[in-house]
């Protein structure tokens, strides 16, 4: 890396020159990418990041700022990668950081045991849905899994309101008396 940066140097990257300008870009490129490398993972990230690095630095000498030592340099513009590969790392980071005083969430995922039981207790709604009259499984997952409007509903059954309750009371005694005799068989098979 060339050390040899002077007041002059930086006042002809304020005054845009060229050759200063290559000359930095082709100084820091390999530090940069190195340091970029660190943070990121995608090429294309770091890429776009080293970019947004020496922008930064020649915006920062072009609008008249400098530096108190120009052989600080070397630091000025690793400190500006870094920054901006934070930004970047930040900006394009699929989920947010989990902050380190967060406390650890409770697992809430039934138990091994209660996960069987439930989904013995699927299965069995599916069995006796499958066994009810085709009207009255219909009928039931409209009203109470799809929570459709009942008017729509009576509208294509073409019922009152009145009826319709008339038809789930049905509907729900015919399941309930499913359950109970599946359950009874449950019950003959086991004892």
């Amino acid at each position: 890396m060339d050390h040899a940066f002077d007041d002059q140097f930086l006042r002809a990257l304020r005054d845009r020159d060229p050759g200063a300008e290559g000359r930095l870009v082709s100084t820091f490129s390999v530090p940069v990418r190195c340091k970029l490398r660190g943070l990121l993972r995608s090429p294309e990230l770091i890429q776009d990041a080293s970019q947004e690095t020496f922008l930064r630095v020649l915006r920062y000498f072009q609008i008249g700022k400098t530096l108190d030592n120009p052989a600080n340099l070397p630091g000025f513009v690793l400190t500006v990668c870094r920054n901006t590969g934070l930004e970047y790392l930040r900006a394009y980071t699929r989920h947010d950081q989990i902050p380190p005083d967060m406390p650890e969430q409770a697992d809430e995922r039934n138990s091994p045991e209660e996960g069987a039981v439930e989904g013995e207790r699927r299965e069995m709604v599916r069995r006796i849905l499958a066994d009810l009259r085709e009207k009255d499984r219909n009928l039931l997952r409209r009203v109470f899994l799809e929570e459709e409007d009942k008017d729509r509903v009576c509208a294509d059954l073409n019922v009152t309101r009145d009826y319709l309750r008339v038809l789930l009371h049905r509907a729900r005694l015919r399941l309930r008396s499913e359950i109970e005799r599946g359950a009874s068989a449950g019950k003959g098979a086991t004892g």
